[in-house]
């Protein structure tokens, strides 16, 4: 039995040593189990040796001169470790591995590239609302927030016939919240406002419950359910809807929407659920009120229409039309209230996917000049293909702000930097994390030594701060690019002149960096040239979208 483990431990070695192919490499006299403590170590200096080298490779802007100095404690340690394990002392591998990994994967994070100018936000549910509470737990988690460079925050305020405010003759309060001593709204303002982020309600729009049964608005007003065909009114996800065809449910919902407006310093409301359930070409929609409505409109029965008929798409555009008409006639409310209010939407990620699974035409909203901007749900955990369709296929088509959310929830913390990270190379303008309750602490602080470490400007605001930043930005990465020898100073000086140019006028950008390139005959690599279109394509944006 012990030739046995002795072997396994022996293929465990040469496994090791052969995954092993940088510097760091401790070669013993004699081997013990404890020497997997310093490959272990070993893995995670090759891991932060190889992100380096890619980040310098792709003229990254982060802390070289901080992960250097780092890098010589780590250095020290090594040393330790291959001497505890020559003096026989495992405790002290043990120990000194853990320091090593530890200190590496807080390097890894500064190898990541942070963007200067974008929204950064993060979906306050009411659950994690509720339990702060009072201020004092306010401030510790926006303090939280403030370290990792949050500057926006959506707090679920109108939800399931609750709200996160006092009882008064539009609202009844969530009892999570009756025990606060101050309004939990106007707290969570005050603070946010005193760490320079932005609130924006999150309220829900035509989802009624999550429980499997009507909940409280549709127990008072049972005529207001939204219904299938066999006129159920719980959806496959469990929940039960309002019907967007009823006047008096668009009104019931739009005055607590204008009362939060009225009453409350808010820099913008964030529409959730505004939309059909998402049953695909929308199963719901049979209620007597939608019916007789079509009805009359159309002379058509849509109990009779047969799916895939060209009545059936009459019939799909009417409920599409309806869900349009809530976000149209919501935003003309609101904005007599507060013209500066900005207006957003949660949305299914994917136009034609939105339409097709949700009767939710959100483009044609941010066209229309319904909405400032959307939030793509795109909750996943396939880090390209899915993140690229939805993302890049929208952003190419939509000429307004586009937010990607992201699930944290789905995700280990690894996987949910590498995620931002995706979304900066696709869609750097921004993102919205969902939700509070799956962040940790660990979460927060990794946000702030990485992809967050930089405090981020918000894109519609102070115009001319943003492009200062982002001229700033492009001309520290050229400085990268000559510091590596990847470009000729007359081409350099030529950059330089065209960015100036750009950020010199300050309006409407028509200019595409690749032509530029080739109209002036510049000697770039196809490396170099990537990377300067996509950061001449981020200026781009903040120019264009706000």
């Amino acid at each position: 039995m012990i030739k046995k483990l002795n072997f396994i431990f022996l293929v465990l070695i040469i496994i090791l040593v052969y995954s092993l192919n940088s510097a760091a490499y401790f070669k013993p006299e004699v081997y013990r189990s404890s020497l997997l403590k310093i490959r272990a170590a070993e893995r995670s200096l090759n891991n932060l040796d190889k992100k380096m080298n890619r980040a310098k490779s792709d003229f990254k802007i982060f802390y070289q001169s901080e992960i250097d100095d780092e890098l010589k404690k780590i250095d020290a340690y090594y040393q330790q470790l291959q001497q505890a394990y020559k003096n026989n002392n495992d405790f002290e591998v043990d120990r000194i591995s853990k320091i090593i990994i530890r200190f590496s994967n807080q390097l890894l994070l500064k190898t990541t590239e942070s963007k200067p100018v974008q929204l950064r936000g993060f979906w306050l549910d009411s659950g994690t609302f509720a339990k702060t509470g009072g201020r004092s737990g306010v401030q510790k988690l926006l303090n939280q927030a403030q370290k990792a460079n949050f500057n926006v925050i959506f707090p679920e305020t109108f939800y399931k016939g609750m709200s996160v405010i006092a009882d008064n003759e539009l609202f009844f309060q969530d009892p999570r919240f009756k025990n606060w001593k101050e309004d939990p709204l106007k707290v969570l303002i005050e603070e946010a406002a005193a760490r320079n982020m932005e609130v924006h309600p999150w309220v829900w729009v035509f989802n009624e419950n999550t429980a499997g049964k009507p909940g409280r608005i549709l127990e008072n007003n049972p005529d207001w359910a939204n219904k299938n065909k066999e006129g159920e009114v719980v959806s496959y996800h469990n929940s039960t809807w309002l019907s967007p065809a009823r006047e008096d449910v668009r009104e019931f919902l739009q005055k607590r929407y204008a009362y939060l407006v009225k009453n409350y310093n808010i820099d913008g409301i964030n529409l959730d659920y505004i939309r059909f359930p998402e049953e695909y070409r929308g199963s719901f929609g049979y209620d007597q009120i939608s019916v007789e409505k079509f009805k009359e409109k159309t002379g058509l029965d849509p109990f009779t229409i047969k799916s895939g008929s060209a009545e059936f798409s009459i019939w799909n555009q009417y409920r599409e039309d309806l869900i349009t008409q809530m976000v149209k006639e919501t935003t003309k409310q609101l904005r007599l209230i507060d013209p500066n209010l900005k207006i957003s939407a949660d949305v299914i990620p994917g136009r034609e996917e939105a339409r097709y699974r949700a009767l939710q035409n959100w483009s044609l909203w941010l066209k229309n000049d319904y909405l400032d901007f959307v939030l793509p749900m795109t909750y996943t955990e396939n880090l390209f293909s899915e993140l690229r369709s939805w993302i890049k296929e929208d952003r190419s088509q939509i000429k307004k702000p586009l937010y990607a959310g992201v699930s944290v929830f789905k995700l280990s913390s690894e996987q949910l930097i590498a995620q931002i990270e995706e979304i900066n190379q696709i869609n750097p303008n921004g993102v919205s994390l969902f939700a509070a309750a799956h962040l940790t602490e660990g979460d927060y602080q990794r946000l702030a030594q990485g992809v967050f470490s930089v405090p981020a400007l918000l894109p519609d605001k102070n115009k001319r701060e943003s492009l200062a930043k982002m001229q700033d930005f492009i001309l520290k990465r050229l400085n990268i690019i000559k510091e590596a020898e990847a470009i000729e100073t007359d081409d350099l000086i030529k950059i330089r002149t065209f960015l100036n140019q750009i950020c010199s006028k300050a309006t409407k950008a028509d200019f595409n960096f690749l032509d530029y390139v080739e109209k002036n005959n510049l000697n770039l690599s196809e490396k170099v040239t990537g990377v300067l279109e996509k950061d001449f394509n981020y200026l781009k944006d903040i120019i264009n979208l706000y």
